[in-house]
């Protein structure tokens, strides 16, 4: 493993050959875990909240319309649906930038 060393302000430069591996790109986000005295560190996704937000509504809206004057409960459960749809595909696209 490359040795790093710490300059100013606690910051460290991760290797070339560590960042194409990892496939970390200048601006991505890292997370830095503690365990005991080893760090780890995980590159993780940021997300806009309002645009989350705002897509998220849009599909309900979509649902609702789909359904009609459908049961309340009928439409909980194609939300539901929709948002177990949206994680799983989510995670699927995490365990393939994982893999690269």
């Amino acid at each position: 493993m490359p040795l790093v060393k710490v300059i100013g302000n606690g910051q460290i430069t991760i290797p070339k050959e560590l960042r194409a591996i990892l496939d970390i790109q200048e601006g991505d986000f890292l997370e830095i875990n503690l365990r005991g005295r080893d760090m780890v560190i995980k590159p993780k996704i940021a997300i806009d909240k309002d645009l989350t937000r705002e897509k998220f509504f849009k599909v309900v809206d979509e649902i609702r319309r789909e359904v009609g004057d459908a049961d309340p409960e009928q439409i909980t459960k194609e939300i539901e649906e929709a948002v177990a749809a949206a994680k799983k595909q989510a995670a699927k696209k995490n365990r393939a930038k994982a893999k690269k």
